[in-house]
């Protein structure tokens, strides 16, 4: 069980407990709780809740401040996990806890915490730096929209704020470790919000298919470490079938594993993988011009364009209007054994399915790699505070969000997922585990050096697993793109 599946846990159990006694239960009574091999008492268990008493922050009156958070727009309810400031309770668990967490906060803080919604995050919050407008306290949108903008020093440095700890628990230590540039750190989240947790990418596997065919369920390949590429290769094999006889294989019929453009590319940052790494200095160069990643980003090609078992879902979702709930229930309905997702369609339209699913983490390369990784999409969305705004309030706020989270929000959010309205297995809820605790945010693909995720799909498009003299033939300008991200950060002091 990962560190934050742990705390989630005991934060859980601390709460009901905490229930228990309120309800009547002799305060005096100890009662014992067993997590594996670990036995702790009531009394110590509620002494680990994580929230705002537990944080050490400090009490403010802030006079009844607009605390105002610019964020893409959250068009309807089934995307709940991207709000951040619900305007009312709905009976949804995450959306209550979300709203519970807000009022607990203003009131400590004499604030109204408000979520203005915007189409064009992006350009709203270009427009009021640029005019020294603070009527954003902070950002709260897709990385891909905001990487760029840090570098042209928008955001306070997250280590700068006065009140922010990037190190604490309830930021995301994955993207602490992956985004920090020198001392620098312009983008956070955690557990303030699930919205990065519902983008990584995932690959979920039709149950009661995998027994029909004979096939063990992947679990405990994925438990010993031997959940690797060419395992994944030989479940895929020999699934295709011409259901409808009509001599050609499309989306009436059954294959092996349907992906989207880019299965390639996931593949890639799943075994390892990377665009660009990071010394033990902190320094950055380019890393996919290596014989393992060249040889990990060939096997992800030759799955992805095996047309005996691979089907790209791309044109099934355009012809039904990009609908892609469309592919999820095609998958449900027994299109494919496999089928890779961000885990975002499981909770919003898989569960409501007729179908026994279960969840794995992407592949390995090999047994020699030592943990699980899963790619955080460029579109998570995530925080960060504008050089306009005031650096204590945000710094404070965003901080008392989060560790008030931990015992509030994410539980919600685990409820939603986990128990047993999204994933149906005890063993599903193992996979997430690592899933969570294994993300992965690139520099270099965020920053989009050599292009590399359009790269990976043309060579998809064409066919094509000649990997080695594209990564050749794109090292100089990907060095140089490389050098002007490090120059734009190092210049902001």
């Amino acid at each position: 069980m990962s560190k934050m599946s742990q705390r989630i846990l005991t934060s859980v159990l601390a709460l009901l407990l905490a229930s228990t006694a309120a309800c009547g239960e002799a305060s005096g009574d100890i009662v014992e709780t067993t997590s594996g091999d670990e036995t702790t008492t009531a009394a110590e268990t509620t002494a680990e809740i994580v929230n705002w008493e537990s944080s050490g922050l400090p009490e403010k009156d802030f006079e009844g401040k607009e605390f105002t958070i610019l964020m893409t727009n959250v068009d309807n309810l089934a995307h709940t996990w991207h709000l951040i400031a619900p305007e009312e309770l709905s009976g949804d668990t995450l959306n209550d806890a979300m709203y519970d967490r807000n009022k607990k906060i203003e009131d400590i803080y004499n604030i109204t915490i408000t979520g203005l919604m915007s189409t064009s995050v992006k350009n709203d919050a270009n427009n009021a730096i640029n005019a020294g407008d603070n009527t954003y306290d902070a950002i709260f949108t897709s990385i891909y929209d905001t990487y760029g903008m840090a570098q042209e020093g928008k955001f306070y440095n997250f280590y700068d704020l006065p009140y922010t700890d990037p190190t604490a628990d309830w930021w995301d230590q994955s993207l602490v470790r992956d985004l920090t540039y020198h001392d620098s750190l312009y983008h956070l989240t955690g557990d303030i919000s699930p919205s990065t947790d519902s983008r990584v990418y995932t690959i979920v596997f039709n149950k009661d298919l995998c027994s029909d065919l004979g096939l063990e369920m992947p679990y405990q390949y994925v438990l010993d470490g031997s959940w690797t590429i060419d395992r994944f290769n030989e479940y895929i094999s020999d699934v295709n079938n011409d259901l409808n006889g009509d001599g050609q294989m499309n989306y009436d019929d059954r294959w092996g594993f349907m992906s989207q453009d880019g299965a390639s590319w996931m593949m890639y940052f799943a075994g390892g993988g990377r665009v660009v790494e990071k010394d033990a200095n902190g320094d950055l160069s380019i890393a996919f011009n290596t014989e393992r990643n060249i040889e990990l980003a060939t096997k992800g090609l030759e799955i992805a364009i095996d047309e005996s078992k691979t089907l790209m879902a791309n044109q099934y979702v355009t012809d039904h209007n990009n609908d892609w709930a469309a592919a999820t229930s095609w998958f449900a309905a027994g299109g494919s054994l496999f089928r890779s997702s961000v885990l975002e369609p499981i909770p919003r339209d898989l569960r409501s399915l007729d179908v026994n699913f279960g969840i794995v983490p992407f592949p390995k390369l090999d047994e020699n790699q030592d943990q699980y990784y899963t790619l955080a999409e460029e579109y998570s969305r995530v925080f960060s505070v504008p050089v306009t705004a005031d650096a204590e309030c945000s710094s404070l706020i965003l901080e008392a969000l989060s560790a008030e989270s931990v015992s509030t929000v994410t539980p919600a959010f685990y409820d939603v997922v986990l128990d047993g309205k999204a994933v149906r297995d005890e063993e599903s809820k193992e996979m997430l585990d690592i899933i969570f605790a294994n993300k992965v945010f690139d520099i270099g693909f965020l920053g989009n050096v050599a292009n590399f995720k359009t790269m990976m799909q043309n060579l998809e498009k064409q066919d094509s697993t000649n990997v080695t003299s594209q990564f050749a033939s794109v090292l100089s300008s990907a060095e140089a793109a490389l050098e002007k991200i490090c120059e734009n950060f190092d210049s902001l002091g």
